[in-house]
């Protein structure tokens, strides 16, 4: 009977052992940069070391394509394009409710069953998605995990470099970072330095002529197309008296950034 009991113990204290052993999962946000698809310029040595750790990857399909290489062998999986505006309750007619919120419950258990199992959980977001993206949501619905984010170089830091300039201090003195659904008008009436996100904005000339009243004629305003692309970056610049003018024959991409203020560029 001692035998017995003895050996029951030892069997609970082995499966505890088990247990304690079995390393910590984590789960990365994780900068992948700005660029070429075929030219990972942008990507950071510290994020590469972490995809590299990484058993399984969340991905929006563009992304996916972009790190085909560096992904491979990996379980991966859609990273929910769309679920951020179902996680935060804004409204938006591109997006199925019901359909987000079932892609949501999918992540969730995948990504929780793995971090039981002591794997590494990565969610690439090209960019950063501290400055703009759609996988910030991930640090919300999984804050009790601790996540990580892995910065990186975003379009921000490209198109700055692109059009030479500080953006804080300097003759800029400051900026603020604003995105299509941003009341532009209110924040145009201070007279900042404005980095506008166009995602979005059917129509740049028009929110440009609801805000130009609010600065001199001479304000300085700069696009920045395809930043951070080797090949494909442009910048167009020029003053509300002519910017129109200067970007009326230019097909513009879906996403670029515009600059409103004195950026010093060209001097």
């Amino acid at each position: 009977m001692r035998k017995i009991f003895l050996s029951i113990i030892f069997f609970v204290l082995a499966i505890g052992l088990s247990l304690a052993q079995t390393p910590e999962g984590k789960l990365y946000l994780v900068s992948t940069g700005v660029g070429d698809k075929d030219e990972l310029d942008n990507l950071t040595l510290k994020a590469l070391k972490v995809i590299e750790k990484a058993e399984i990857i969340f991905c929006s399909p563009w992304t996916c394509e972009r790190m085909k290489e560096l992904i491979q062998g990996k379980k991966v999986y859609d990273a929910g394009f769309g679920i951020y505006w179902v996680y935060y309750k804004k409204p938006d007619p591109r997006f199925n409710l019901e359909e987000k919120q079932r892609e949501f419950e999918r992540i969730n258990q995948i990504i929780r069953e793995a971090i039981k199992q002591g794997k590494t959980v990565v969610v690439l977001e090209d960019g950063d998605p501290t400055i703009f993206g759609p996988h910030i949501w991930y640090m919300d619905a999984f804050k009790d995990l601790n996540p990580k984010i892995i910065p990186g170089v975003s379009s921000f830091n490209a198109a700055n470099a692109a059009i030479k300039s500080r953006v804080t201090g300097g003759k800029a003195g400051g900026v603020a970072l604003v995105s299509g659904f941003s009341d532009l008008e209110n924040l145009a009436k201070t007279g900042i330095n404005l980095v506008l996100f166009t995602m979005r904005i059917k129509d740049i000339t028009e929110v440009l002529k609801k805000i130009e009243k609010y600065y001199s004629p001479k304000t300085q305003v700069i696009f920045v197309l395809y930043a951070g692309f080797r090949e494909k970056e442009r910048v167009i610049a020029g003053t509300f008296e002519d910017i129109y003018e200067k970007i009326k024959d230019v097909k513009l991409p879906f996403e670029y950034l515009v600059y409103i203020g004195d950026f010093s560029y060209g001097n």
